[in-house]
């Protein structure tokens, strides 16, 4: 059976990014391929994930083979060929390419073929679409907290998920993001990093669903579906109300951040201040002893006047941007904000100008479009320059 690389390895490549190395339920892989259509179908039990790709010609023999994900998938991302062949020889699965051959063992359980549960929804509680354009924005916004969050020592688990209701997705670590949007119907979502990642297999609206089913024992376990016509996503999320709770409050608290009314408005462009923070990041990527300092945490204090804001670090470096219209600056206001915080928002901004709202002595909040992220100010007593 032949495949067109490409495609194939687009998919790969966007699934590879959910698989946790450190995870000790590994995940598998089950290739099906029926008449004209191949499958490709994931799971480590907590997702389930089925991509349907077309073939050239139908098949008359039954194909079917279970293998460890990681090695497979790792393997076809490093091909290089238009095409590939897969083909099953004794109990191995083998991929041609070319002069190249290698086969991957196939995962038996009691001497049969390994079965792949497949995460279904008996009672749903909850059925709509959702553009696909939000669930890039989440990818896209929302992650830059949960992926800091990952680099810092004492971060929590729950601020390593995300919490999605019918208003938008909130994130947040020591700052905060909030992607406003609006579902058609209420629900309340905490999903891990790697259910998130798995939205990428999208290009268009998708039917989402959700529902409780309980297991023998009793036990109610939450599941959500994501499916258009080629691609079926399940997962089995945590839907805990003492973590809804605790993620809730910071939401609420941050919402009441950004409709605040601040004294000073500042729009500026969003190019220009981030090369202004690449230039003068430089001067911090190495200490004296020549290592890398944790760049997660940079102090910088902020100048900000009716022309310009000036950023000045502990060396006295400075870069200064100049306000756009639409500003409202009376006098002049400083504050200490972590600068590194500032250049996550600005890596993910896909607009030219962007709006730093600040004044209140305790947090600074950035908006373009519907985002907004709230970075607090910084403890002056203890910025030591």
């Amino acid at each position: 059976m032949q495949i067109k690389t490409k495609e194939f390895q687009e998919v790969v490549n966007k699934i590879l990014l959910a698989i946790d190395s450190h995870d000790k339920t590994a995940a598998n892989v089950e290739l099906v391929a029926k008449q004209s259509s191949l499958y490709l179908n994931v799971t480590n039990k907590e997702y389930y994930v089925a991509v349907k790709f077309p073939i050239d010609g139908e098949l008359t023999d039954p194909f079917r083979a279970v293998v460890d994900a990681s090695l497979f998938l790792s393997l076809i991302s490093g091909l290089t060929t238009e095409t590939f062949d897969l083909n099953i020889v004794d109990n191995n699965i083998v991929i041609t390419t070319g002069k190249s051959n290698y086969k991957v063992a196939m995962i038996y359980e009691n001497d049969k073929l390994m079965e792949l549960p497949v995460i279904h929804i008996k009672n749903k509680t909850v059925e709509m679409t959702i553009s696909n354009d939000i669930l890039t924005s989440i990818i896209n916004v929302n992650s830059k907290e949960v992926q800091k969050a990952k680099s810092i020592a004492d971060a929590t688990e729950l601020q390593k998920l995300y919490y999605i209701d019918e208003t938008g997705c909130f994130t947040f670590t020591n700052s905060a993001c909030l992607n406003s949007f609006t579902l058609e119907k209420p629900v309340k979502l905490l999903l891990n990093d790697r259910i998130i990642k798995l939205f990428k297999l999208f290009k268009e609206d998708v039917l989402f669903s959700l529902g409780q089913d309980p297991l023998p024992n009793g036990t109610i376990r939450t599941k959500m579906v994501m499916e258009t016509e080629n691609v079926y996503l399940a997962a089995v999320i945590t839907c805990d109300d003492v973590l809804l709770s605790k993620v809730q409050a910071p939401c609420m608290a941050t919402k009441r951040y950004v409709k605040e009314a601040y004294d000073y408005k500042v729009v500026v462009s969003a190019t220009a201040l981030s090369a202004a923070i690449t230039r003068l990041m430089a001067f911090h990527k190495f200490n004296k002893s020549g290592e890398k300092p944790n760049m997660i945490y940079l102090p910088v204090r902020l100048s900000i006047t009716a022309d310009d804001i000036t950023m000045i670090d502990k060396f006295k470096n400075s870069e200064s941007v100049n306000t756009e219209n639409g500003s409202y600056i009376e006098g002049a206001y400083d504050l200490y904000v972590n600068i590194a915080d500032v250049k996550s928002v600005l890596d993910s901004s896909k607009l030219e100008h962007i709006t730093l709202n600040c004044g209140n002595r305790r947090s600074m909040v950035i908006t373009r479009g519907t985002v907004s992220n709230l970075i607090p100010e910084l403890d002056r007593s203890k910025v030591n320059f």
